[in-house]
C-alpha cells in the first residue's frame, strides 16, 4: 500500500487543484466566443446593466428591443448571475466572463475527490480520480466556456453521491428519532434533505438533472434483485423504494404537469445518436483501454475492496445517462449532454488503475516504495488523452482549419472596413463583436425562431440599403432559402482576407 496520511493526501490534492485550475485559466481569452456563449454573455451583461434577464444589444448599447427568446435569457440564471456580478468590478471580456466556469472547474475537482473518497473509501483512488479529472479533455473544454455546464457537472455529481449516502449510509447519532426513521425506512433523513436541496439547485441549472432518476431507478432495481437472491425477500427495502419512486413520478405528473411536460418533450424513444460514445471516450488515450480500466475498476471495487453497491452505483450512474443520450434525448447530439456523467467514468477508471497496480504489487512483492510509485505513475500516464493538447485546434488556440470561426477577427474586419451606409446580415446574437458600431442589422434569428431568408427579403435589403455585409458560418446557411443563397453567390463579392478564414463566409454588396 502507498499508505498516505491525510496530511500527505491534502498536500497532493492541493497541488492537483492548483495545476487543474491553472491549465483551465491559461489563455482563457485566446479563442473567440462561439455558439451559445453569445447568448449567455448577452444575457448576463443585460442583467448587470438593467437588473432584468433580458439580452443586451452591444451594437446599440441598450437592451434588445425585440426579445425573441426570453426563456433562454432566464435559463440557468443561477450561473449567469455570477457572471453578471464580475462585471461590477471587471471589464466584460471573454476571459472575465469565462472565469466563472474556471472557478466551477476547481469545484468539480474537489467534488470528484470527495465523491471518489465516499464511494471507494480509498484516498489513493480519490487522488487518481482527481488527477484524471484535472487532465480530462471534456472537463477542461467546458470549464473554459461561458456555459452553465461547468457548474452543472459538480452539482450533478454531488447530488448523485448524496443520494447514494441517503440509501446506504448508516445513521450514527444520539437523536433517537433519526435512528428510528432509518431503522424503519432504511433512509438517512439528513442526506435525504440534502438531496432535495441539491436536486432543486441542479434543476435550476439544467433540466438534465432529472436524469438522476433513471440512474437511481436502475440501481434500486439491481439492488432489489440482488437482495432478493440473497434473502428471498421479494419486498425488501430497495423494491419498496423503487415503488415509492414510481409513485413520486406519478405524483409529479399530476401536481407538476408543466415541468413534466417540458421534460418529456425533450425525450424521444429509441433514437440512434451513437456519436455520444465518442464524446464519452474523449478523455482517454484509447477507448478500449478506458473500457477495460472501467470494467476492472468495477470488479476491483466489488471484489477486492468489498464495495459491490458502490461499484454498481458508479456503473449505473455512468451507463444510464449515456444510454439516455443515445436513445432518448430529443436533442442535436453534442458533448454537453453527456459531459455531466463522465465523472463517474473517471472514478471507475481511477479505481481500475489503482486496482491494476495493486494486482501487480501482489505478483511482485519485492518492489520498493519508489519503484511501486514509478509503476503507478506509468500506468496513469497511459490513460489521459494527452494528444488533444498537441492538436492544431483545441481550447487554447484555433487556426483557420478549426471547427469554430474566429468571430473576433471576422467582425473586427467588417467594422473596420464598413461604410456609413452599410447594413449587416447575420445572427444578431453575435453583436458582442461589433460593440458600439450602431450598424443596422438584419437578424437571421436562432434555433428556436428560425425563418429562412427569402429571395424577396434579400433583394429588399439590397434595394433599401445599397451596401452592406453578409456574414454566415456554416450553420447559418440553414437560415437562407436556396434562391437567396444562389442570388448572394451570383451577385455579391465574396471577401478573401487573412481575417476571414475558417468555416465562415463573408459577402458584401454595393461596392
Amino acid at each position: 500500500m502507498i499508505g498516505l496520511s491525510w496530511k500527505q493526501t491534502l498536500g497532493i490534492g492541493c497541488i492537483i487543484l492548483c495545476f487543474g485550475v491553472g491549465i483551465r485559466a491559461y489563455g482563457l481569452g485566446n479563442n473567440s466566443f462561439v455558439a451559445d456563449e453569445f447568448l449567455d454573455m448577452n444575457s448576463a451583461y443585460g442583467y448587470f446593466k438593467t437588473g432584468e434577464w433580458k439580452a443586451w444589444d452591444f451594437n446599440h448599447q441598450e437592451s434588445s428591443i425585440v426579445n425573441l427568446n426570453g426563456a433562454r435569457d432566464e435559463r440557468a440564471n443561477i450561473y449567469k448571475w455570477q457572471v453578471a456580478q464580475l462585471f461590477r468590478f471587471l471589464p466584460p471580456t471573454e476571459a472575465v466572463a469565462r472565469s466563472v466556469s474556471v472557478f466551477w472547474g476547481g469545484i468539480t475537482l474537489l467534488t470528484v475527490f470527495w465523491s471518489a473518497r465516499v464511494l471507494t473509501k480509498r484516498r489513493e483512488i480519490a487522488l487518481v480520480a482527481m488527477l484524471l479529472a484535472a487532465l480530462s479533455v471534456s472537463e477542461i473544454v467546458f470549464d473554459r466556456r461561458l456555459r452553465m455546464y461547468a457548474m452543472f457537472a459538480p452539482a450533478y455529481l454531488a447530488l448523485a453521491t448524496v443520494l447514494f449516502l441517503c440509501l446506504e449510509q448508516t445513521v450514527s447519532t444520539r437523536w433517537r428519532l433519526l435512528r428510528k426513521l432509518w431503522e424503519r425506512t432504511g433512509i438517512h433523513i439528513g442526506y435525504a434533505l440534502l438531496s432535495g436541496i441539491l436536486l432543486v439547485i441542479g434543476l435550476l441549472i439544467h433540466q438534465l438533472t432529472a436524469t438522476v432518476i433513471f440512474s437511481l431507478a436502475a440501481y434500486l432495481l439491481w439492488a432489489g434483485v440482488t437482495r432478493y437472491r440473497e434473502t428471498g425477500n421479494r419486498w425488501n427495502r430497495y423494491v419498496v423504494l423503487l415503488g415509492l419512486l414510481g409513485a413520486a413520478l406519478v405524483s409529479m405528473r399530476i401536481l407538476a404537469g408543466g415541468f413534466w411536460t417540458s421534460f418529456v418533450a425533450g425525450l424521444i424513444w429509441f433514437d440512434d445518436h451513437y456519436s455520444y460514445l465518442g464524446y464519452a471516450m474523449r478523455d482517454y488515450a484509447h477507448p478500449l483501454l478506458a473500457l477495460g480500466l472501467m470494467g476492472f475498476g468495477a470488479y476491483s471495487l466489488a471484489i477486492r475492496e468489498r464495495r459491490p453497491k458502490a461499484a454498481g452505483y458508479l456503473v449505473f450512474s455512468f451507463i444510464i445517462p449515456l444510454a439516455c443520450a443515445i436513445w432518448f434525448f430529443r436533442r442535436n447530439a453534442g458533448p454537453q449532454y453527456i459531459f455531466f456523467a463522465q465523472s463517474f467514468g473517471l472514478i471507475l477508471t481511477a479505481a481500475g488503475t489503482f486496482g491494476l497496480w495493486q494486482s501487480l504489487r501482489e505478483h511482485y512483492p519485492r518492489w520498493s516504495r519508489k519503484t511501486s510509485l514509478i509503476i503507478l505513475s506509468g500506468l496513469f500516464l497511459l490513460v489521459p488523452n494527452f494528444g488533444y493538447f498537441l492538436e492544431a485546434n483545441n481550447t487554447y488556440h484555433e487556426t483557420s482549419s478549426g471547427e469554430n470561426p474566429n468571430y473576433r477577427k471576422v467582425f473586427g474586419y467588417v467594422v473596420k472596413n464598413r461604410l456609413p451606409t452599410d447594413v449587416l446580415v447575420t445572427r444578431n446574437v453575435r453583436n458582442y463583436y461589433w460593440s458600439g458600431a450602431d450598424i443596422p442589422v438584419y437578424d437571421l434569428g436562432d434555433e428556436v425562431n428560425r425563418e429562412k431568408l427569402s429571395l424577396d427579403a434579400l433583394e429588399r435589403i439590397v434595394r433599401d440599403h445599397g451596401s452592406g455585409w453578409i456574414v454566415l458560418s456554416e450553420n447559418d446557411y440553414d437560415y437562407f432559402s436556396q434562391e437567396a443563397e444562389a442570388y448572394m453567390k451570383r451577385r455579391m463579392e465574396r471577401v478573401s482576407n487573412p481575417f476571414v478564414r475558417g468555416p465562415i463566409d463573408v459577402y458584401r454588396f454595393g461596392r
